[in-house]
């Protein structure tokens, strides 16, 4: 019986430990922000841009990226801190995603990456107006390009075959009060 109690304490420290670290974790180096991007995709006179806003507050645990077309809003893609979401406006429909670890977006960090010996560190690069750190790496036959700034990557570059991606903040508004809705499910849109 006394064995059965030493093995709960140690459960319970050990739960409380991993619960601990998970709270302290922050994705990003700032509480909140806004930051817009824009994506152009190239390929030969073919240019298709596209534009997108991503939210994120409590150090990117809660996350959502607004993807626009011609129309307005177009989806929504969303972290609560607990789940991922995908809200696609059209359809008036939200579908759940699974467990959310991470937010929705890629967090950069150098010291995670440089690891796998498949990216190289390059000069940094100036993205709206932040010296971000910057590195290359070749994937699939791609040439990418990341650059960041407090975790938060914003630039991604890419060409493959001739096809060229860019992603590129062209805003940041920092530790800015975020909107809560942007982390719920829209009033009267169906959650599957």
């Amino acid at each position: 019986m006394k064995k059965l109690f030493i093995i709960v304490g140690i459960m319970f420290i050990v739960l409380g430990l991993c619960t601990l670290q998970a709270q302290q974790f922050k994705k990003y180096q700032i509480k909140s922000g806004i930051i817009t991007f824009e994506t152009a995709m190239t390929m030969g006179k073919f240019v298709m841009k596209i534009k997108s806003v991503v939210y994120f507050d409590d150090y990117g645990m809660k996350e959502c990226k607004d993807t626009y077309d011609d129309n307005g809003i177009k989806e929504s893609f969303f972290s609560d801190g607990k789940n991922l979401y995908l809200t696609i406006y059209a359809e008036k429909t939200v579908y759940k995603r699974g467990a959310a670890f991470r937010g929705t977006e890629y967090r950069f960090d150098w010291n995670e990456i440089a690891p796998s010996g498949k990216a190289k560190k390059i000069a940094n690069m100036t993205v709206c107006g932040k010296n971000c750190e910057a590195f290359e790496m070749n994937a699939s036959g791609a040439l990418n390009t990341y650059a960041g700034w407090n975790n938060i990557c914003l630039y991604l570059g890419g060409n493959m075959k001739g096809m060229i991606t860019t992603n590129k903040a062209v805003k940041i508004e920092e530790n800015v009060p975020v909107p809560a809705a942007k982390f719920k499910v829209p009033a009267g849109f169906a959650l599957k």
